[in-house]
């Protein structure tokens, strides 16, 4: 098992099981979230989405963890 973080993301307040993804680096994954969190909220897009990052352990060979 490995420790990562995983980025869940939101839709309209559930959360997208597909849409999960694990990264190494907490910095890397929280760009991320905040991307998303920024798409959701404060641009044109009228489905909010949410996206935060947790720690995991997780199977490496299991699971794509990106950079």
């Amino acid at each position: 098992m490995k420790l990562v973080f995983a980025l869940i993301v939101l839709i309209d307040g559930t959360v997208d099981a597909e849409a999960t993804s694990y990264w190494k680096g907490l910095a890397r994954c929280r760009w991320y979230a905040e991307e998303l969190t920024i798409q959701g909220t404060r641009r044109k897009y009228h489905t909010p989405v949410h996206a935060y990052c947790k720690p995991v352990y997780v199977d490496p060979t299991k699971v794509v963890i990106y950079d």
